[in-house]
């Protein structure tokens, strides 16, 4: 009987238990690690039904329910999309680690070995990949999935099932997570891509007092060899630095819909 009591709960509000599942899916979709394309979609479809069954009964009832389909439609669309803006916000952060690096990989020569990312399914460097790996490791290892999914199930007594509404705020925020990840990405680069400028420059003028010398040959190995060592060196910052973004990102999508 107490198996049952939850299925009989969700049988009598099935309207409103689509609505959480659809809020929890769009949350799937674009969240780093659980929204990946490499976990399978039955799996996801599985995780989303199985988070719902445990989150509906925390969920504050509705007063009232769409008597139509196109308000139904409305509403599976309104809470989706909360869903989808919480992913979307954590996945700028991802986005900027992956630009700083792909800024580093392609002026070392990298652009001309590249392979398909098998999340977002464009061609990436090699050391995109490696820095976008490091950053979800550093992201499941501060729990930041359970994070996330904590900041969801608190959107449901702050944002009521049937009561959102995108404001203002919450483009402004986006657009500060936004600014927030570019500047990662540039103190990510920044280092390696002044060593490349300066090697680069050194190289120049080396070329107009030996003009026998192949800069081009001698250009790439020196450049990777700077990259790399600074890359290295810079790696327990940057990923101290990321870790504080990550931080401050996981808080404010708590608040997001506030």
């Amino acid at each position: 009987m107490l198996i049952l009591e939850p299925i009989q709960q969700i049988a009598n509000q099935a309207p409103v238990f689509f609505l959480v599942l659809f809020r929890i899916a769009g949350l799937l979709v674009l969240t780093p690690v659980m929204g990946s394309s490499a976990i399978p979609l039955k799996f996801r479809a599985l995780l989303a039904l199985a988070l719902s069954a445990v989150i509906f009964p925390m969920v504050p009832m509705v007063v009232f329910e769409p008597s139509s389909f196109a308000g139904l439609a409305v509403a599976v669309g309104t809470e989706m999309l909360i869903g989808i803006t919480m992913g979307f916000a954590l996945s700028l952060l991802m986005l900027g680690v992956q630009v700083g690096a792909e800024m580093v990989g392609h002026q070392m020569g990298f652009a001309m070995a590249r392979l398909v990312d098998p999340n977002t399914q464009v061609n990436t460097t090699v050391l995109s990949q490696f820095y976008v790996m490091l950053a979800t490791l550093i992201y499941v290892l501060m729990n930041g999935h359970l994070v996330m999914i904590k900041s969801l199930v608190n959107t449901f007594n702050t944002v009521p099932l049937l009561g959102a509404s995108i404001t203002i705020n919450v483009l402004d925020t986006l657009v500060s997570i936004l600014t927030g990840a570019f500047m990662l990405g540039v103190r990510i680069a920044g280092p390696a891509l002044v060593a490349i400028y300066l090697a680069t420059l050194a190289l120049g003028f080396i070329s107009r007092t030996m003009p026998q010398l192949n800069i081009l040959a001698a250009g790439f190995p020196i450049r990777i060899t700077l990259a790399f060592t600074l890359l290295v060196a810079s790696l327990g910052s940057v990923f101290i630095l990321f870790q504080d973004k990550l931080i401050a990102v996981l808080e404010t999508i708590g608040l997001l819909f506030v």
